[in-house]
């Protein structure tokens, strides 16, 4: 947790007690701080009027709701996934386990979510996506798309050696194989072909 962050809003007391315990990197309260620098808010419900909520609407960050109340007053909101609602008193311990949780699942999704040229990709869950049309990929159609993406063209032999760790001989076959599939699924599916496309030697994405 030491590399993980909390912006609390609206309990001094609960800032204090968890700034002194010193398991989070940074503990934040009542100070302007960028949100990409945090790992999770702490909004305690009780101190903020109703309309200070739609601040969060569409916050692409872990929230912890804190309420002495059963009732649930952002059942309304539009809120992300990652979002959960605790009752005070607050047990510590389950508090650090379910921040522990929410950071864990968020990175998960962040680092396996991206935009190449006008698509969606999953590289978890193995799927590319444009206009709400799906399409799943095989894990070596993933490494390909994603190390093209990186840069403004690699060789052949570049994408041989970093993708299949082979000597260009052995692994031609495989690579115009499956170049050879994806741009057919792609074509197949989206009505695009020139999604990766070769020039002056080199393969592009971008």
């Amino acid at each position: 947790m030491q590399n993980s962050s909390l912006y609390i809003f609206g309990s001094k007391t609960f800032y204090k007690l968890i700034y002194d315990l010193n398991i989070f990197k940074k503990v934040y309260f009542g100070n302007t701080v960028e949100y990409d620098t945090v790992s999770v808010l702490v909004v305690f419900v009780e101190s903020f009027s109703p309309s200070f909520f739609n601040s969060f609407y569409k916050l692409n960050l872990p929230i912890i709701f804190v309420s002495k109340s059963k009732e649930k007053k952002t059942d309304k909101l539009n809120l992300n996934n990652f979002s959960v609602f605790l009752n005070t008193p607050i047990d510590v311990q389950n508090f650090i386990e379910i921040s522990k949780i929410l950071i864990s699942k968020f990175n998960y999704q962040k680092f396996s979510q991206i935009y190449v040229k006008k698509y969606y990709l999953n590289s978890n869950d193995r799927f590319i996506e444009k206009n709400n049309k799906k399409l799943r990929l095989t894990e070596i159609e993933i490494k390909l798309i994603l190390f093209l993406n990186v840069s403004k063209g690699f060789s052949k032999e570049e994408i041989i050696e970093n993708i299949w760790k082979q000597k260009l001989k052995l692994e031609t076959h495989a690579f115009e194989t499956c170049l050879h599939r994806l741009r057919k699924k792609i074509k197949d599916k989206f009505n695009d072909d020139s999604f990766i496309y070769f020039k002056n030697d080199k393969y592009y994405l971008l």
